[in-house]
């Protein structure tokens, strides 16, 4: 006897009803995968179907839906089944978008659902907007503002060895850290070890080891500096010294002019120690370079995280270390010796290129440091010159105006304030907090410290402070009288710490002031 078609449909009806999962309890969702997707990358998310028992149920069909529509995300399958053993279903998002995108990814079954949290994608490839280059951490790790370190003695000769942590970061166009990125690193003078490349940590910080040794720096001549740099197919556009060295305050002897008025040119002064030698602040202003793989900065006008035909963007020359701080590259010294500046062939065609004129996406991008090299004056650098000498003292007292004598009453107080450069007219590496001017008293007066602490910018000099005080305390009670006026003389002693990692200190001693205090 065979069976009628209406009986056998229904008959398979019951069979495919009996075969399919009950519909769950409850929906929940379990897990991202990575938990902070780039862009371009793939995330997974999970959802599980739990049954009445509170068990995993496997064989239920999931489907997954965005939240709300978004530009640039793909999600697939939209469709999936619960695992047999832990009632997981999994779906995949890519945002293939070049800007920022958040998704919000809901799963159901029948009229149960999930909702994952927002998933964000950010990151692309290095930006060269993005990429930092400093040395010395001052505000934390991967901070930088640490701009001299005691490189010379008073004879000009090399201390090498001295030690400053330099730190690159690199981030996409959004200012996310990129982790594991290759940077290499180039200088002009002294090693960059132990290897001369890093590679960033979860941050995106690159550390090395940067230490005075040859070779030295180039000699170069004095310049004028200019608010306006060239910037072409073949300069950078960069100033010629750093804007933390103060060259708009810049006058031949800034020591003797140091109020002005300033003309842009660079300090000068014959070496007195080095006959024929003329010294002046970027003759030891190093260059650095750190370099990596990204893309050129532009300006996202439409904000669809591509470059578009006609956006601004920044063209980078071909990666080089600017000896002589004119903003190009140089096949020779400045004195005309042979020695060219060190650079990158990014294209291989063994040759130093300027800019292309195109927006490069996938290129070497590259950024600059500098840091100084300072020495502590001799007795030479310190004398006053003699009447039509060309000789430019780098020690100057401002107050008092001449070294005494001076007379303090009971309780008194008299502010000492000098000027004071390096043999090349920079200001003297400073870089621990407890550097100032102490001690060196002769008599019943005490010295404090007013300029005090490490420095942030290094002008052609620096002004230091301290305050000459009666040692008798207002504050007691029982202070005793002089019976006659008692003389008193200072030199204070100023300190000066090379560097902030195991730095050795430099005493200058301050011009003398003396004078009596009365009873």
């Amino acid at each position: 006897m065979r069976l009628g078609l209406a009986v056998f449909m229904a008959v398979a009806s019951g069979v495919f009803a009996a075969c399919q999962a009950p519909l769950p309890a409850t929906l929940e969702f379990v897990d991202q995968s990575p938990a902070q997707p780039k862009l371009g990358e793939i995330t997974t998310l999970r959802f599980r179907a739990i049954d009445s028992r509170g068990q995993p149920q496997p064989g239920v069909r999931v489907t997954f839906e965005v939240q709300a529509p978004v530009s640039g995300i793909e999600l697939n399958p939209t469709e999936a089944t619960t695992d047999v053993t832990s009632g997981i279903a999994s779906t995949q998002v890519v945002a293939n978008g070049g800007r920022v995108s958040s998704v919000v990814v809901t799963a159901r079954v029948g009229d149960k659902s999930a909702v994952s949290p927002a998933v964000t994608f950010a990151g692309a490839s290095s930006s060269a907007r993005q990429f930092t280059f400093q040395c010395g951490s001052v505000a934390g790790e991967g901070s930088g503002g640490v701009h001299a370190i005691g490189a010379f003695d008073e004879t000009r000769h090399l201390i090498a060895g001295v030690k400053v942590d330099c730190i690159a970061h690199v981030a996409d166009r959004n200012g996310d850290g990129i982790a594991g990125a290759q940077v290499s690193f180039l200088t002009e003078a002294g090693t960059i070890g132990p290897s001369a490349t890093s590679v960033t940590d979860v941050v995106g910080n690159a550390l090395v080891l940067y230490k005075t040794s040859l070779p030295l720096p180039d000699d170069v001549k004095p310049g004028t500096f200019t608010w306006n740099p060239l910037n072409d197919t073949t300069h950078t556009g960069e100033y010629i010294a750093p804007l933390w060295m103060h060259p708009f305050n810049w006058v031949e002897d800034p020591i003797t002019h140091y109020a002005g008025p300033y003309n842009f040119q660079e300090p000068r002064r014959p070496d007195p120690i080095r006959p024929g030698r003329e010294n002046n602040p970027r003759d030891n202003l190093v260059s650095m370079i750190a370099i990596t793989t990204g893309e050129e900065a532009f300006d996202d006008l439409n904000n669809n995280g591509v470059y578009d035909q006609g956006e601004p963007f920044v063209d980078l020359t071909e990666p080089f270390v600017d000896n002589n701080d004119n903003g190009t590259w140089d096949a020779t010294r400045e004195d005309g010796s042979e020695g060219a500046e060190r650079y990158v062939d990014a294209n291989g065609n063994g040759k130093w290129d300027g800019k292309n004129g195109r927006y490069d996406a996938v290129s070497l991008i590259w950024v600059q440091e500098r840091i100084l090299w300072t020495g502590w004056p001799h007795e030479q650098d310190r004398r006053a010159p003699a009447s039509g000498e060309s000789h430019k003292s780098v020690i100057r007292p401002i107050l008092p105006e001449s070294p005494g004598p001076h007379h303090l009453s009971k309780f008194d107080q008299l502010l000492a304030d000098f000027l004071v450069a390096d043999p090349w007219f920079n200001s003297l590496a400073r870089n621990s907090n407890d550097d100032g001017c102490e001690a060196g008293t002769a008599g019943p007066v005490k010295v404090e410290k007013h300029t005090k602490g490490m420095a942030f910018t290094y002008p052609a000099y620096t002004r230091m402070r301290y305050v000459i005080q009666d040692v008798r305390d207002p504050s007691n009670p029982i202070v005793p009288d002089y019976p006659k006026a008692i003389n008193w003389q200072v030199t204070a002693g100023c300190g000066f710490t090379a560097s902030p990692q195991d730095g050795h200190k430099v005493i200058i001693s301050a011009p003398r002031v003396y004078g009596d205090i009365f009873p």
